[in-house]
């Protein structure tokens, strides 16, 4: 059976060719013709078999011509900026997890906004599915209640965000983790520190695979 490394790469092709939403009328885009296709997160080894889904592309961050890839970045995204300090809580930096959304490319704009309806997330629940089982980490995570919704049409759960965030729940042959999206919105929801106490239930799944401690990752 060929690597995790491999599978990941052939899905990320075989993904960005998929042109049902923009025949559907479904896909935005750019001013300059360029569609707004699927971009994928860099460094897609996955080493610490844990998936982060989102909901969505965000415009401005993502498709940012001169950026060109899925991130959660720190220098443009304050979201990205406090994922990633949650991450380094418990020993992860962005290159050991993978990046992915409900919905790959970004939707077509309504009112200044890129609103998911159900069409697209529909057409993209065939692609989200196929990653997890190609990419078979051992801990998925849900980032908010549009990702949790999303994760259920695969296989049924019934975990809401305000009673299941911050467990491990058994989910799909594997573990699901519902936190709360880290957005300045989601902060309100769900305060920074309850947020941070959240993290550390993906601690036992890391101590099992043999992960090293947050001191020892830590940068220099």
């Amino acid at each position: 059976m060929q690597d995790r490394g491999w599978r990941i790469d052939q899905y990320q092709r075989e993904a960005a060719a998929c042109t049902l939403c923009r025949d559907a009328g479904l896909l935005h885009r750019e001013t300059d013709g360029r569609w707004a296709y699927p971009l994928f997160h860099r460094g897609t080894a996955c080493a610490s078999g844990v998936l982060i889904v989102a909901e969505a592309p965000n415009h401005d961050d993502t498709y940012h011509p001169k950026k060109g890839r899925l991130t959660c970045d720190p220098d443009t995204d304050p979201s990205g900026r406090f994922l990633f300090e949650l991450l380094g809580a418990v020993g992860l930096r962005p290159g050991d997890v993978l990046f992915t959304n409900t919905v790959l490319c970004l939707p077509a704009p309504k009112d200044g906004k890129h609103p998911v309806t159900s069409a697209p997330a529909k057409q993209c629940l065939v692609w989200l599915e196929r990653l997890i089982r190609d990419v078979e980490p051992g801990v998925v995570v849900a980032l908010g209640g549009k990702a949790l919704e999303a994760l259920a049409r695969i296989e049924r759960h019934r975990l809401e965000l305000h009673t299941g965030a911050g467990r491990l729940h058994s989910w799909f042959g594997r573990r699901l983790l519902p936190l709360y999206h880290p957005s300045l919105l989601g902060r309100v929801s769900r305060p920074e520190a309850q947020q941070r106490a959240d993290i550390q239930a993906l601690r036992p799944y890391l101590v099992e695979q043999g992960w090293p401690s947050p001191a020892a990752t830590a940068a220099p």
